[in-house]
């Protein structure tokens, strides 16, 4: 073998080694991403609510108004259910209340932290007293995702 091979199969074995050592370190793990098992959910004659898009931690759904009436949508009573409890939003954009009008629809975006999610577990935004009719929330099933 010769000198240069030598230095080649060091560098292979130092990279390869500071690549898993960095696999390990906090802040170097693995990222999260969250995978849609269904694309929608609704309540006949009262609301939809459609995926749009997953970007990082942030879940884009149009959210349809099937009523006679306005549709009151809080975005802070979104809720991303994990193993380890609900996760509220995290706050940011331009408002948190939207009134969507009869026969409408509004493009909402929720952003939660992610942290501390594993590969293969299983998720659920909740729209419990998320969306309004008459004062009244309207029932309507999570929407699951899994985490890849």
């Amino acid at each position: 073998m010769n000198k240069k091979t030598t230095l080649s199969r060091r560098s292979a074995l130092a990279l390869t080694g500071a690549l898993a050592l960095s696999a390990a370190l906090p802040g170097c793990s693995y990222t999260p991403h969250l995978v849609p098992l269904r694309g929608e959910v609704f309540t006949p004659g009262a609301a939809r609510v459609v995926l749009m898009n997953i970007d990082g931690d942030i879940i884009h759904v149009d959210v349809f108004n099937q009523t006679s009436v306005p549709l009151v949508v809080y975005r802070d009573a979104f809720l991303l259910s994990t193993a380890t409890g609900m996760r509220p939003r995290v706050p940011g954009g331009v408002s948190n209340i939207y009134t969507i009008p009869p026969g409408s629809v509004h493009d909402v975006r929720v952003r939660f932290d992610l942290s501390g999610l594993s590969r293969g577990d299983q998720v659920v935004l909740v729209f419990q007293n998320a969306l309004v009719a008459n004062g009244q929330p309207i029932p309507i099933e999570s929407l699951p995702f899994a985490l890849k």
